[in-house]
């Protein structure tokens, strides 16, 4: 129901919800310019108050399509997933 959803949501931290977003985007196949544009999407949001170390997270995944020295492995990227959570 609604209120248990409120109250999910307003346990998630913001860490959780970056991470969660960008794990979404992935779940039908590992695909770099997908990631960046979310992580283009999840920066420019007003409704999320980033941390600078999320900032930097969310930078380095946009950078991920301007070279093949950007880009990370499917395995490297869910390690990055869970480092964001752990922020």
């Amino acid at each position: 129901d609604r209120s248990r959803a409120k109250e999910l949501g307003a346990a998630m931290s913001m860490e959780d919800i970056v991470a969660d977003r960008l794990g979404r985007v992935v779940a039908h196949g590992f695909d770099i310019f997908k990631i960046s544009k979310e992580a283009l999407d999840i920066y420019q949001d007003p409704n999320l108050s980033l941390t600078k170390a999320l900032d930097i997270a969310l930078l380095s995944l946009m950078a991920m399509v301007e070279g093949p020295e950007f880009e990370m492995t499917e395995k490297e990227f869910y390690d990055f997933l869970s480092d964001i959570r752990q922020m």
